[in-house]
């Protein structure tokens, strides 16, 4: 059974593309530090819109919980965390 995906979503007025790069760059090396500790949670993608400053993240990971974790850690701003599916080509709900 494939792992459960939560989207990440933050509105991040008034923060430069710089530090959201560097905050996704955060979240990757917390990510990769709580798997070396045996945690299965990975930041599959981050997708900046800046005409709406919107920043979206998408994580693969057991639970909501170690999300939250991971984005507290690494200072990710988030309006909120929920549970995403993929339907797109050859993806399936």
């Amino acid at each position: 059974m494939p792992m459960p995906r939560f989207m990440v979503e933050s509105y991040p007025v008034g923060v430069s593309a710089q530090q959201l790069v560097a905050a996704t760059n955060r979240a990757l090396d917390v990510a990769a530090q709580m798997r070396v500790d045996g945690v299965e949670v990975l930041l599959l993608q981050s997708i900046l819109v800046p005409a709406e400053e919107s920043l979206f993240c998408l994580f693969e990971a057991p639970s909501r919980e170690l999300v939250e974790e991971v984005v507290s850690r690494a200072g990710l701003p988030r309006e909120r965390v929920v549970e995403a599916v993929d339907v797109g080509p050859k993806g399936g709900a």
